[in-house]
């Protein structure tokens, strides 16, 4: 048995449980994660598991791979490189791992929204600048009062449950459009319930996506929906950067209809276009895509991750399978 692993510097490394491999007759195979689709399907050759990082396993590559292959493992809470409908065909099961870093990246959009409430980068490069003023005022971008807000949060997963518990522990009101619960379980948690995406979006003084990307969601957050928000919303984007449309966000943002952004997901990865509008805006907080880190996040999402490859090289069914019933389609 095998497990092979793409890796790249800085992604997550199941290496060092290879002797955890070893105990249960399985041997490890690491390869960098830039490869051509020659080199990649070479590298899966007599694989039982594959671990991706950034890898993409679409269509015509797991069409191809060889039988013995079980799963393929995402080191992330997102497996949309994986084409699942695919791999189910084959009876390979596709795992990611949702919840290594619930507490990171609720606290990381809690971060953004607070920092962004209270103009923190701006009195930052008003001290860093040498200049000493308490007044700072950008018009159309006054500081809130965080009990006096609606926070809207497009899904009510488990991190949005974190961020609406630490919303409310502050006094504001907190309401969620989330097709796939019922009003009684949103309620139930002294959150409003909204039966629409437009019930939210009129009433929120602060805007959070929370879904996974998928092809319903994508560009979630458009002009269309930035036109029906109320004047100076805050948008914030934790989750994946097409639920956002750069190019609406940035027209909202000029116009005034939005008073600040904060974003650690974009369209294009890396972000490195420093002619691009949002690079120059003193009312947008950008991070590099690392909301979900920290020491404890990266240590559970690298055993986990190496636990249900190995789990799915011993044939079993890994724990964090996402279609668990494939091998009854198959």
């Amino acid at each position: 048995m095998k497990i092979v692993h793409f890796h790249n510097p800085g992604s997550p490394n199941v290496e060092q449980y290879k002797d955890m491999f070893a105990e249960h007759g399985i041997a490890y195979e690491q390869h960098p994660e830039f490869l051509s689709a020659e080199e990649q399907m070479a590298a899966c050759r007599g694989a039982d598991a594959i671990v991706t990082s950034i890898l993409k396993f679409p269509r015509e590559i797991i069409g191809q791979l060889d039988e013995s292959v079980k799963c393929i493992v995402r080191t992330a809470m997102g497996y949309e490189i994986v084409d699942v409908a695919a791999a189910s065909e084959r009876g390979i099961y596709v795992c990611n791992v949702p919840d290594y870093a619930m507490q990171e990246v609720a606290m990381h959009q809690v971060a953004l929204i607070m920092a962004l409430c209270r103009k923190l980068k701006i009195y930052d490069q008003f001290v860093h600048s040498g200049e000493w003023t308490r007044q700072s005022m950008v018009p159309g971008y006054e500081c809130r009062r965080i009990s006096t807000l609606t926070v809207g949060l497009l899904g009510l997963g488990r991190i949005a449950r974190n961020v609406a518990r630490a919303m409310l522990s502050m006094g504001a009101a907190v309401c969620t459009y989330d097709p796939y619960l019922s009003r009684e379980t949103v309620e139930a948690l002294g959150v409003k319930y909204c039966a629409t995406k437009d019930d939210l979006l009129v009433q929120s003084d602060v805007i959070s996506a929370n879904i996974p990307l998928t092809d319903e969601s994508y560009h979630i957050i458009n002009a269309d929906a930035i036109s029906k928000m109320k004047d100076s919303v805050i948008v914030v984007n934790t989750g994946r950067g097409g639920l956002v449309d750069t190019d609406a966000l940035v027209a909202g943002l000029q116009s005034g209809k939005i008073k600040a952004a904060g974003l650690d997901v974009y369209e294009v990865e890396p972000f490195r276009d420093m002619d691009h509008p949002l690079m120059k805006m003193d009312n947008v907080i950008l991070t590099n895509h690392v909301a979900y880190q920290s020491t404890e996040s990266f240590e559970e999402l690298q055993y986990k991750s190496a636990l249900y490859a190995m789990q799915g090289a011993l044939g079993e069914m890994p724990a964090g399978a996402v279609n668990r019933d494939c091998r009854e389609k198959k």
